[in-house]
């Protein structure tokens, strides 16, 4: 007969925390006392949250976080185009690449899981959270890159759980938000949805996160976070993943307003999960001791806890036998290579530039259109944390290489923004727009472009001013451009992005990308 202590011992092995600044003291608490072994990470202070928390804790943890644009998110970390990038510029040799050297940069932050790579397909052009977080909307495609992603994660020794199973690509609602649901048939999930996880199963991937999503042809009752059928009837025993199966959030809305988060918890592991992320807007004990109860009174069968403990203990140990790190600085070196390189094959020209690229005159002017609170926030992240501050990115950019008048305006202009372009419009003897469609978690929009922005750039194609756009982020808002001005298709918002698109405009580069995804225009 298992004692309560011995129980908990168990618990504390499948729970994972969130690292919320909210909890800081209980999180603390509950990793100092050994009541969780897990955690998410992230913020400017990672690398020292991480040495804080293996400092506090009696045994091994296992640090977590979402690296699907490297490392941006840390104080000296890199930011490194999105996975669409990669899947316009088709390349196996530039994802096992990017994967080797995310997962350096991971652990040199400390970090021991990441939660990528994003294997949904995203064939629904409305989709407001996958979008460029996908590779694009070909199963094939995003299963031969995720597969070489995979191989650079696993030679890393940073471990990879892909996402977000059973597949979030053909919905268009952000499950931040609401509870998406899949109206698909069990063929059509077989053949698109489900085909990358088998592709990269292949190349050694063992671990994957659940979305929260409702699938009605396999499990009309249940979210997919709690559906026995779908994580331990099809994703574990059909598809053989053996290794950790990781919940998604459990304080994301989908699930929330569906379900009680904490006894979600429990549910999750039920149904097969192994990582339980708790909801981080509720004290995290209450989903501890539900999680406790559940286990005590046989609502989770002991076999079922200790199965999942034995999967958490292997990937403790694989990590312990992590390949040794390079040196600090030629893991940050490559990262800015890969991002460099990446952001290079990626750049896509949709229309046509005029030979030499595009000329703006004797008095250019660069109207950047951004979101000045959000720029260089992470697609996932839920706060606000950081924001852009000083001169944007791609005005510095610009600086280096045009004589040029820039201004920066938020994505949805005011009337200030308008006269202020408009005004100094008139002076311009040419004009270059940007603009940054912003996929952002609880946004619940973004695929497409604020109207204002959209009549602007119409006026001043129709006066014949506008000479050229680029367009970073999501390639869907393409649509909502002027037709017959050449534009660039840049995918991130990172400096590499953006400094590979302003070249290629300018005629200074190649744009050997291709649209991944298919675009109304």
């Amino acid at each position: 007969m298992m004692t309560e202590q011995e129980l908990r011992a168990l618990v504390a092995e499948v729970l994972v925390l969130r690292n919320a600044n909210q909890w800081r003291e209980e999180d603390n608490e509950l990793i100092a006392s050994g009541a969780a072994l897990s955690s998410q990470v992230g913020g400017a202070e990672v690398r020292a949250r991480c040495e804080e928390l293996r400092a506090l804790s009696p045994g091994q943890l296992v640090l977590q976080t979402d690296m699907e644009t490297g490392s941006y998110f840390a104080g000296d970390g890199t930011a490194i185009p999105p996975l669409m990038a990669l899947g316009a510029a088709d390349s196996e040799e530039l994802a096992e690449a990017w994967g080797h050297a995310v997962g350096l940069e991971g652990r040199r932050l400390g970090v021991d899981v990441t939660w990528s790579p994003v294997l949904d397909v995203n064939t629904n052009p409305d989709n407001p959270i996958i979008n460029v977080r996908a590779f694009g909307e070909d199963a094939g495609q995003v299963g031969r890159l995720g597969a070489a992603m995979t191989r650079g994660f696993i030679r890393s020794g940073l471990h990879p759980c892909a996402k977000h199973w059973p597949g979030h690509g053909d919905v268009a609602v952000d499950s931040h938000i609401s509870l998406p649901t899949v109206h698909k048939s069990r063929e059509e999930l077989e053949a698109i949805d489900w085909l990358p996880y088998g592709i990269a199963r292949e190349a050694g991937l063992e671990s994957a996160m659940t979305g929260h999503l409702l699938l009605p042809t396999i499990d009309p009752d249940n979210c997919a976070t709690v559906s026995h059928a779908l994580i331990t009837g099809i994703l574990r025993e059909q598809l053989g993943y053996e290794g950790c199966i990781f919940t998604d959030s459990l304080g994301m809305e989908g699930l929330r307003t569906t379900i009680d988060s904490a006894e979600a918890a429990w549910m999750a592991l039920a149904a097969g999960h192994d990582q339980v992320l708790v909801d981080y807007k509720r004290p995290p004990g209450e989903s501890v001791e539900a999680m406790v109860a559940a286990c005590m009174d046989g609502r989770v069968p002991r076999e079922r806890l200790r199965d999942a403990v034995a999967r958490v203990r292997d990937l403790k140990r694989r990590l312990r036998e992590a390949p040794e790190l390079p040196p600090e600085d030629q893991i940050r070196a490559n990262i800015a290579d890969v991002g460099r390189r990446v952001a290079n094959a990626a750049v896509t020209l949709v229309g046509r530039l005029p030979e030499g690229g595009v000329k703006a005159g004797s008095r250019p002017l660069l109207v950047i259109f951004d979101d000045l609170k959000r720029h260089g926030v992470g697609v996932a992240e839920e706060g606000v944390t950081g924001g852009l501050e000083g001169i944007h990115p791609l005005a510095t950019i610009a600086r280096e290489t045009l004589d040029c008048d820039i201004v920066v305006a938020s994505e949805y202009p005011s009337a200030q923004d308008v006269q202020r372009i408009e005004s100094r419009a008139e002076f311009a003897t040419g004009v270059i727009g940007a603009t940054v469609a912003h996929i952002q978690s609880y946004k619940g929009e973004g695929v497409r472009l604020p109207v204002k922005q959209m009549e602007l750039a119409r006026r001043a194609s129709e006066a014949g001013l506008l000479r050229g756009l680029m367009l970073f982020e999501s390639p869907y808002a393409l649509g909502d451009l002027p037709k017959g001005v050449p534009t660039v298709v840049g995918y991130g918002a990172d400096e590499f992005s953006l400094r590979a698109s302003l070249e290629a405009l300018l005629g200074r580069r190649e744009c050997p990308g291709r649209l991944p995804v298919t675009v109304g225009r």
